[in-house]
């Protein structure tokens, strides 16, 4: 059978920590294996669009079949895949993302050049 796994970011560093579990449950706390300090991973109960919805930590992990971590809210039992969001990984840094943000950035400092020169010809007339 193929180990599963699943990310979570660690709340000191932001490192993303890999649990991969051939069963289903992880035991917590985990440790970083980037700064080295335990932690507990944080979760929303019952969802994060909940007006209700509180953060509770988790003791224990589990892996479903999709590779997705969840866990089980201690004091209401649901179910709950909702990551707090200081345990969520960072997306990676790809060099698509690069060169979106480069034209996005571009295209911001040519409008301003523009207007800049609008102004210009506005105000000697």
């Amino acid at each position: 059978m193929k180990p599963k796994i699943a990310q979570i970011a660690c709340p000191n560093c932001r490192a993303n920590f890999i649990l991969s579990s051939n069963g289903n449950a992880i035991a917590a706390p985990l440790i970083c294996r980037t700064c080295g300090q335990a932690f507990l991973p944080h979760f929303y109960c019952p969802d994060v669009s909940s007006p209700a919805r509180h953060i509770f930590t988790a003791s224990t992990l589990y892996i479903d079949g999709a590779g997705k971590a969840y866990a089980f809210c201690p004091e209401h039992t649901f179910t709950t895949y909702a990551v707090a969001a200081e345990n969520r990984p960072r997306q990676g840094n790809t060099s698509f993302r690069a060169v979106v943000r480069f034209f996005d950035s571009l295209a911001f400092r040519m409008a301003l050049t523009i207007e800049s020169w609008r102004w210009r010809l506005a105000s000697r007339r």
